[in-house]
C-alpha cells in the first residue's frame, strides 16, 4: 500500500507540474493572439477558453508524467529493488492505472460538459461587447475576415480615436463590390457597428450590371464575427445531448465524427497509461530523456493518426464512426505487439 502510494505522488506531483507548463503556453499563445480584443476586466475569458484545451493538455501531461516517473523509479534502481522486496508488478502498474482513469474520466467531463459551455460562455459576452470591441479587430496591412461578409484592409489604424487611413474593402453576398477610400472611422451607436468612409471609389457587380461611383462620404453597418477570433464553430458551443440533436436535424459525417471524438479522445488517457507502463520502465543504464522521446513521438503518431482519418471522413472513404475510433485502435494495435514482442524475446531468453 506505501509502495502504491510513494508511486501515485510521485505520478501526481509530475503530472500537475506538466499541467502548470501546459497550460501556461496555452495561455500565452492565446494572449497572443486574441489579446487586442479583451481587457483586464475581460481576464476571465482567456481562462475559460483554457477549459477546451484541456482535452489536449491532460493526455499530453498523462503520458509525459507517466514516463518521465516510471523512467525515473527504473534509473535509480528502485523498479529493481521494490521486486526484489516481493512487490507485486501490479501493486507498481495499478497507481498509473488510477491516475489513467481520473484523466479519462475528467477529459470526458470536459469535453461533453463544461467545455461546450465554456465556449458558450465566451461566445455570448464577445457578441455582447462586440460594438466596444470592433476597432481592436482591425489590424495594419493585414487582411481581415472578422466582419460578416466582407474583407477589410488598412494600411493604419489609431485604436484610441478609432480611425484607419488606406482603406480596401471586398464585400460578397447578393453584390459584390471593391471599396476603396482614403481614411476612415468605426463608431458606436445603440445596436449597431457603422463604418464611416471618406474620399473613396466603389466598384459594384451584379449579374445584370456593373457601376462604379466615387463618393466624399459613405456609411454603412458592421456585424462582427467575433467566434472567428476564438475559433468557435458552431458545435463547439454544444452539449453531448444538443450536439446530438443537431446531428438528428442533419446528419453531416464531420459532425458525426466529431461527436464520437467527444467520447474515444477520453478513452485514450487508458491507452496512455498503458503506454507509459510498457515503455517507462527502462534498465537503469538506459540512455536519459527515453521517456520525453516517447512520449513525444506518441503524442505526434496519434495526431497523424487522427488527422490523416479526418482526411478520410472528409474524402467519404471511411465511416466517421469509424474513423473517430481509428487512432485508438491503431495504439491498441502497436501496445499489443510490443507486449507480444516481449513475452516472446523472454521466451526465448528463458530457454
Amino acid at each position: 500500500m506505501r509502495i502504491s502510494r510513494y508511486i501515485l505522488t510521485s505520478l501526481i506531483e509530475v503530472f500537475l507540474g506538466t499541467l502548470a507548463v501546459l497550460y501556461g503556453v496555452m495561455f500565452i499563445i492565446q494572449w497572443i493572439r486574441v489579446g487586442s480584443l479583451i481587457s483586464l476586466k475581460d481576464l476571465d475569458l482567456l481562462l475559460m477558453a483554457m477549459v477546451p484545451m484541456s482535452v489536449f493538455v491532460i493526455p499530453m501531461a498523462l503520458i509525459f508524467s507517466t514516463l518521465m516517473v516510471l523512467e525515473r523509479l527504473s534509473s535509480e534502481s528502485e523498479i529493481i529493488a521494490m521486486k526484489a522486496c516481493g512487490v507485486r508488478s501490479r501493486t507498481i502498474y495499478a497507481p498509473v492505472m488510477v491516475l489513467s482513469l481520473v484523466a479519462m474520466l475528467l477529459h470526458g467531463f470536459i469535453s461533453t460538459y463544461l467545455g461546450p459551455w465554456s465556449m458558450k460562455t465566451i461566445q455570448t459576452r464577445l457578441l455582447k461587447e462586440a460594438p466596444q470591441k470592433a476597432i481592436a479587430f482591425l489590424k495594419e496591412r493585414e487582411f481581415d475576415d472578422t466582419f460578416k461578409n466582407i474583407i477589410v484592409y488598412v494600411e493604419s489604424v489609431n485604436q484610441k480615436k478609432r480611425k484607419f487611413t488606406g482603406v480596401f474593402i471586398e464585400t460578397s453576398g447578393k453584390e459584390h463590390a471593391v471599396i476603396t477610400s482614403e481614411k476612415g472611422s468605426i463608431d458606436v451607436v445603440p445596436g449597431a457597428v457603422m463604418m464611416k468612409l471618406k474620399n473613396g471609389s466603389m466598384f459594384m457587380s451584379t449579374k445584370t450590371v456593373d457601376r462604379y461611383i466615387t463618393f466624399d462620404e459613405y456609411v454603412f453597418s458592421l456585424e462582427a464575427d467575433v467566434s472567428n477570433q476564438f475559433q468557435i464553430r458552431s458545435y463547439d458551443t454544444a452539449t453531448q445531448p444538443e450536439f446530438g440533436q443537431m446531428i438528428r436535424k442533419d446528419p453531416r459525417p464531420k459532425w458525426i465524427k466529431e461527436y464520437h471524438n467527444r467520447i474515444s479522445f477520453p478513452v485514450l488517457n487508458l491507452i496512455l497509461g498503458l503506454m507509459g507502463i510498457s515503455f517507462g520502465i527502462v534498465k537503469p543504464r538506459s540512455p536519459k530523456f527515453t521517456g520525453f522521446i516517447v512520449g513525444l513521438s506518441t503524442i505526434v503518431g496519434y495526431y497523424l493518426v487522427f488527422v490523416l482519418s479526418d482526411r478520410m471522413v472528409k474524402g467519404h472513404l471511411v465511416d466517421p464512426v469509424l474513423a473517430a475510433w481509428t487512432p485508438n485502435a491503431v495504439f491498441c494495435v502497436v501496445l499489443a505487439i510490443v507486449w507480444l514482442s516481449r513475452r516472446f524475446t523472454f521466451s526465448e531468453g528463458g530457454t
